[in-house]
């Protein structure tokens, strides 16, 4: 086989563990995009401290990772560095140089994004390979933080023993050193999947062109959130599409459904052209049935979620919701409209389902909101009950008259001042537009 083929760059591929869990055709079309350059014997292929956007793989040749005259570690055939700069553009930690003539393959960070969007198992490989480590990290936490804990004890009872107290303090500093190094390797791990989240979430200038009275509340429990929004717009009908999902969990195991949810939305809406939100619905809760093997394995993991289709030209609304909920104020109206969706969630059990869309007219000047149960279910610091879902309404019809920027205020100040020293209970999302 030769040494630059097709076949020899899926080979290569095959042994880097966020491609392990994609098929050959994916593969083959990763390795058509790979680009080759030359790095001469004493060539510098980057500097620490330079921004990350390309992943290096060793096709012949030898290079050393290094800062300044300390080596900490020389690569070669088939080997992989960079690997991170795939996910974000943070600084380069280290330098590599060329120790000889070196040809090298490039995969660009734009061109993987494209790929990771459109392809759901090279999502996976991420996922799990950033899961691992967090895992790792956590079991290494853990017998560190008991062997700390054992070295306390014994410091304890040889306290008369002014020497040996001197090495155990010595060697708790040690652990603690080791324990800060393992957290941040963790919360590194967690930020990579907050850069992940980020990318894939649409861009709000979106959602304020189309709806320019409007605001979002988005406040994840955790770094990583497992609500989330998106939206698209129909550029032939000119009808725009508002998602707003709650995925099982929060933190990482949240964000992990949102990334499905969000990169299947894009799959089914965007490249797949349907419309209808029963549809999509249907058509989202098929792939998510199926990505976890929900019929092999005992796991519910889904997601509550409403979606609605607006129609400028004709005024009216399309709903469709899998446990979802919106609330709905007319203008001049006293009281506003609870829509419901159908009772049951994307996921878990059953991969046919079926929901119903529901659609309306509206007067212009009336205002939506849609949320999750995060809001709502926020325990008060001083009386230890819910915000409940009486009071988030009562709220949003007290200021329905007020410009979104304000009503944005309003609704994050209530939130934190019912919240108080209490700690976050879920992650909330609320989403509020005029028509």
């Amino acid at each position: 086989m030769a040494e630059n083929s097709t076949e020899h760059r899926i080979n290569i591929l095959k042994t880097i563990s966020i491609f392990t869990n994609s098929d050959d055709a994916l593969l083959r079309k990763v390795a058509e995009t790979l680009t080759e350059i030359l790095a001469k014997k004493g060539e510098v292929v980057f500097y620490k401290g330079d921004v990350g956007r390309k992943m290096y793989i060793i096709l012949k040749g030898l290079v050393k990772i290094h800062d300044q005259d300390y080596i900490f570690a020389t690569l070669t055939d088939g080997q992989v560095f960079g690997e991170y700069a795939l996910l974000d553009t943070e600084e380069r930690s280290a330098s590599v140089t060329a120790v000889e003539d070196t040809q090298l393959l490039v995969l660009d960070q734009k061109m993987f994004y494209g790929i990771m969007i459109t392809h759901v198992s090279v999502l996976q490989g991420i996922l799990k390979v950033l899961v691992g480590r967090a895992r790792n990290n956590n079991k290494l936490q853990e017998e560190l933080a008991r062997e700390k804990a054992n070295v306390i004890k014994q410091s304890e009872e040889i306290n008369l023993r002014s020497q040996e107290i001197l090495v155990q303090q010595a060697e708790i500093a040690d652990i603690n050193a080791l324990l800060r190094e393992r957290n941040q390797l963790i919360t590194s791990s967690i930020e990579y999947a907050r850069h992940i989240q980020s990318s894939l979430l649409p861009e709000i200038g979106e959602f304020t062109k189309n709806l320019p009275d409007s605001f979002i509340l988005y406040l994840p429990k955790d770094v990583v959130s497992g609500d989330y929004y998106w939206f698209y717009e129909d550029k032939l009908t000119h009808r725009f599409l508002v998602v707003c999902a709650d995925c099982t969990g929060h933190g990482v195991p949240g964000a992990m459904m949102s990334f499905l949810g969000t990169t299947y939305l894009k799959q089914i809406v965007e490249f797949e052209g349907i419309r209808d939100s029963d549809e999509i619905l249907e058509r989202l809760n098929r792939e998510i049935f199926f990505a976890l093997k929900q019929g092999k394995r005992d796991t519910k993991d889904g997601m509550d979620l409403c979606m609605v289709w607006i129609d400028k030209e004709t005024k009216t609304i399309e709903f469709a919701g899998a446990k979802g909920q919106m609330f709905v104020i007319p203008p001049k109206a006293t009281q506003g409209i609870g829509y419901q969706g159908d009772k049951i969630a994307i996921g878990g059990e059953d991969a046919e389902k079926c929901f119903t869309k529901q659609v309306f007219q509206y007067e212009e000047g009336t205002c939506i909101y849609m949320f999750t149960d995060g809001y709502r279910d926020q325990f008060s610091g001083d009386t230890n009950r819910k915000f409940m879902v009486s009071r988030q309404r009562d709220l949003l019809l007290s200021i329905r008259d007020l410009p979104f920027e304000e009503q944005y205020k309003m609704v994050s100040d209530a939130h934190f001042n019912w919240r108080g020293k209490e700690p976050q209970t879920d992650d909330v999302l609320m989403i509020g537009y005029k028509l």
